[in-house]
């Protein structure tokens, strides 16, 4: 391990009072999320593709402070898809496991939304696919926090001198 730990843990904690925020701005609009294509406009399904756009962002900031920690570069070809698969990586004795199989399944949809949502425009993005990954931001943040938590405190435990 190197670098910080405490520096880690406080990036780690900053980007997790951002989606908190996040969360918080998302709930204005969630109610959205039950209506038809056609009583959806644009600038709604745009918003709420930036907040679904943000969420990951802010998942990919933690999972890049944790990669930098542990040294673990990272290749300019698909260094997201990479990135995001290594956090269900446990190097034993070195760094634990950041997420789990199924987190990563529902985090791997979201960096795909992303994808998708930065090479098109608002009105050109599905809304029922849309829809189907905003109503995941929810349990997604929930798990992504719990898990987040328990990789910490893990990290804690191996700091430990025995």
């Amino acid at each position: 391990m190197t670098g910080n730990p405490q520096l880690l843990r406080a990036l780690i904690e900053d980007e997790l009072d951002k989606l908190a925020r996040l969360e918080t701005t998302f709930a204005h609009i969630e109610s959205k999320l039950a209506l038809p294509p056609a009583e959806v406009p644009d600038y709604d399904r745009g918003a709420i593709g930036y907040l679904l756009h943000s969420f990951y962002n802010g998942c990919e900031n933690i999972f890049r402070a944790i990669a930098r920690f542990f040294e673990n570069d990272l290749g300019a070809d698909s260094w997201h898809a990479d990135l995001l698969r290594r956090m269900t990586l446990e190097v034993e004795g070195y760094r634990p496991a950041v997420i789990d199989e199924p987190l990563f399944q529902v985090l791997n949809d979201f960096r795909g939304f992303r994808h998708v949502f930065r090479n098109n425009y608002g009105f050109e993005l599905d809304w029922e696919r849309e829809q189907l990954v905003a109503r995941r931001f929810r349990p997604a943040l929930a798990e992504l926090r719990t898990q987040v938590r328990v990789f910490l405190s893990r990290l804690d435990a191996l700091q430990r001198p025995e």
